[in-house]
């Protein structure tokens, strides 16, 4: 791997110290014109709620509801003049194609964000610029580990 590992937070209590997180997150990510977030981790690890949360620090209402795109397999939200994608491509086949779907196509967006990123075999199409490892410590932790792939 020719990423630079950076560990933001470890072992993060679920409610605990997450505006920490979302800031880091977001200083890092921000601070580039654009990014394609890989979220990695099993069923339930808490992937959607990290982008759900991230979302809100950004700026999206709170009466917006941020909710997995797993049937949808993207959902789009608009923050001030940006715009922000979520795919959740656990459904997708190794036929799926995210150009049908009109990823490039349809406005450029300034953060992309992909759950199960390698179920569709998509990683020419949407390389990651960050992955973010998310792995359950027990009930009300997670561990969290950042890495930038630029």
């Amino acid at each position: 791997m020719n990423a630079r590992e950076t560990v933001i937070v470890q072992d993060l209590v679920v409610g605990e110290g997450d505006s920490a997180l979302l800031k880091a997150l977001q200083k890092e990510l921000e601070s580039r014109d654009s990014y394609t977030l890989w979220l990695v981790g099993d069923m339930g690890a808490g992937k959607t709620s990290l982008v759900r949360h991230f979302l809100y620090a950004l700026g999206l209402p709170s009466r917006t509801p941020v909710v997995s795109p797993t049937y949808t397999i993207m959902n789009e939200y608009r923050i001030g003049d940006k715009w922000y994608a979520h795919l959740d491509l656990y459904r997708a086949t190794s036929g799926f194609s995210l150009d049908e779907l009109g990823i490039h196509d349809i406005r450029p967006f300034r953060g992309i964000f992909v759950e199960w990123p390698e179920e569709a075999g998509e990683t020419e199409i949407l390389p990651p610029t960050h992955k973010i490892y998310i792995e359950p410590k027990g009930m009300e932790k997670r561990s969290y580990t950042f890495v930038s792939c630029l």
